[in-house]
């Protein structure tokens, strides 16, 4: 335990390099991190100095020890070391809290404000940019509802309503896995999800998140009662509309969303289920006919004239685009689904609520996981704390595979005695044809894997808890989404096929996953929602940064598409990814524009949702990151 992976302060005493078996991750999580490095022979070896212990940081939250390592004299909390976002983004030296209690909440807000610091909320991080926080002002430290408890029907309860709906109470730290544990096995949902389940519902509902609904919107639309803290500590309950538009996607600008009440539905059938087809052309027609008649999307023909008119028995779509593989005829799927009496009586799978729903929220749950900076913990633990660790190299290797001549090991320990055994790469033998692997690049490989891999997920998913996500754990990719009219979207996504087939053969950077889509029918529900009423559909752009050359060949190619997308199609960002890319005056590229922010809502809409800032936090103690 020697040299600065250990000793943080250089004092010649080590900080770091020692295992807490009692709590499961690093001790001394103010100073020490998990970050694994080729031969480390223990979990200690693994903990090694965090980068935030710079002297010039003396006086300000950044190196306040009330804030990386609460004792308990002040307030107590969990200490998550520093705050950053899930995918790897944004790292910076902002300490991260997680309070267990409201009076802990309140303590942790008159500390601040008696101090001069700044408090942001964080939701399990999944947000690309600065919302939370961009690690720039000393005096910034983040708080998160992860180890919070509410009270009574605020950690959770049902209520029946006077229409005979059912609406839920639920604790603002859970995530919708956590809320989904309670009300599926009951056979009921929310009107709009995600694709997984690791985000937190706080932070869903203070941003601009959403589904694959035709008819549904942002969740936070079916938000319609908040138990939230000011800045004095004083607990209000907000259940006006018009307080509840300055609430929902307030981007934690107006205090602690503690508790969230929300609209329910119910769905006797569910079906999970997914369509692929390779295309017969690249066209309009094309690709709208597969929208239609194949996909079955809820999508007036009133929309566009292409593709004809469909059955429209699809309530929920999720589409990906291989364009990678094919130049002029790419795999197109969509995961969709069907409820009550849209679904198909002949369907093969899961249609109801399955017999063990409730063992299958549990294991997963309780399923070990290791989060690369805090070591092995429950899934539940790990998406509240940090949004679930990404899909990443350790589930490949600590794969149980056959070594024909040894018997079973794991993947790694394959690899390295005698090159890894056969791997089957969609039905194929990979050391059958590894002649063929010298020249396939590993983008075709990674973008048809994550078409061959979305229908095993919804099929898994669908026969233990059918509940409509099909994504437990996400490879941390790069991704950035924009609203363009629907009129729009073949425009889009040809744009998105014409920049990644460029990058085929690239040596600086080759893009490697499917282009993305979806349809949202957006109420206006919230004064900052970034896109108006009506009928939106929804490009995004993903890939891995692993086949990039550096971080600046990936932003340039983001930017090609966002440039067009924004100036030519009139395209809003979705503000909880990647936007608003720009040539600093240095000449590299770099998300989270200052210009581009301030034309994302007009002046009237700033005016007012500022003026009603003002009234509910007049000190401006939550009033930091992208907000100014």
């Amino acid at each position: 335990r020697q040299g600065p992976d250990y000793d943080c302060n250089g004092d010649g005493t080590p900080d770091c390099g020692d295992w807490d078996w009692s709590l499961g991750m690093c001790h001394l999580q103010a100073y020490c991190g998990f970050q694994v490095r080729l031969g480390d022979w223990s979990l200690a070896k693994s903990c090694r100095c965090r980068r935030c212990s710079d002297p010039k940081f003396q006086g300000t939250a950044f190196a306040d020890g009330q804030l990386s390592n609460p004792d308990g004299s002040i307030f107590n909390a969990m200490a998550w070391g520093t705050f950053k976002v899930w995918a790897d983004h944004l790292d910076t030296c902002a300490p991260w809290i997680m309070p267990k209690t409201e009076e802990d909440i309140r303590k942790v807000l008159a500390y601040a404000k008696s101090k001069g610091y700044k408090v942001r909320i964080s939701g399990a991080g999944h947000s690309a940019g600065g919302i939370v926080t961009d690690g720039k002002d000393q005096n910034t430290f983040v708080i998160s509802l992860a180890e919070y408890t509410a009270e009574g029907e605020w950690e959770f309860g049902l209520r029946d309503m006077p229409d005979g709906s059912k609406r839920a109470t639920v604790n603002a730290g859970w995530t919708q896995a956590h809320l989904y544990q309670k009300i599926r096995p009951l056979g009921f949902f929310l009107p709009a999800q995600t694709a997984g389940y690791f985000f937190a519902l706080g932070g869903i509902v203070a941003n601009s998140v959403h589904g694959g609904a035709y008819d549904a919107g942002f969740v936070h639309a079916y938000a319609t009662r908040m138990r939230v803290m000011l800045h004095d500590g004083s607990v209000r309950i907000i259940d006006s509309e018009d307080d509840m538009r300055y609430w929902r996607c307030s981007f934690g600008m107006l205090g602690v969303i503690l508790g969230i009440e929300f609209q329910l539905e119910q769905r006797e059938q569910l079906q999970m289920y997914t369509v692929k087809k390779k295309m017969n052309e690249w066209s309009s027609d094309e690709f709208w006919a597969f929208i239609k008649q194949s996909a079955e999307a809820n999508v007036s023909a009133d929309v566009v004239q292409e593709g004809g008119m469909g059955s429209r028995k699809s309530w929920n779509g999720e589409y990906f685009i291989d364009y990678i593989n094919s130049v002029d005829n790419p795999e197109v799927m969509v995961y969709a689904q069907k409820a009550n009496a849209s679904v198909d009586p002949d369907f093969p799978g899961e249609l109801g609520i399955p017999d063990y729903v409730d063992r299958g929220y549990e294991d997963l749950m309780n399923k070990r996981v290791l989060d690369d900076w805090h070591g092995r913990m429950s899934w539940g633990e790990a998406a509240r704390r940090d949004g679930a660790p990404p899909m990443g190299y350790e589930d490949l290797m600590n794969k149980r595979v056959l070594d024909d001549w040894h018997g079973r090991m794991s993947w790694g320990e394959a690899a390295r005695r005698d090159g890894a055994p056969p791997i089957r790469v969609a039905d194929v033998d990979v050391n059958d044809m590894l002649d063929a692997l010298k020249w396939l690049p590993l983008a075709k490989v990674m973008s048809n894997q994550a078409l061959q891999n979305i229908p095993r997920f919804a099929r898994q998913n669908s026969r233990k808890v059918n509940d409509g996500f099909f994504l437990v754990q996400s490879p941390a990719a790069l991704a950035a989404a924009y609203f363009v009219h629907p009129s729009k979207a073949f425009k889009a996504m040809d744009r998105l096929r014409d920049v990644q087939l460029a990058s085929r053969g690239s040596g600086r950077f080759q893009w490697n996953l499917p282009g993305e889509f979806r349809f949202i029918k957006v109420s206006d529900r919230a004064v900052l929602q970034p896109i108006g009423a009506g009928l939106w559909f929804n490009a995004q752009m993903i890939s891995m940064e692993d086949l990039a050359r550096d971080e600046q060949q990936w932003k340039r190619d983001f930017m090609k598409v966002e440039n067009y997308w924004v100036k030519e199609l009139g395209a809003k960002p979705h503000m909880g990814k990647l936007w608003g890319f720009h040539t600093t005056e240095t000449g590299a590229v770099e998300a989270f524009s200052d210009q581009f922010a301030c034309t994302i809502y007009g002046a009237e809409t700033k005016a007012a949702f500022d003026a009603y800032r003002r009234e509910l936090d007049p000190e401006g103690l939550f009033f930091s990151g992208l907000g100014p």
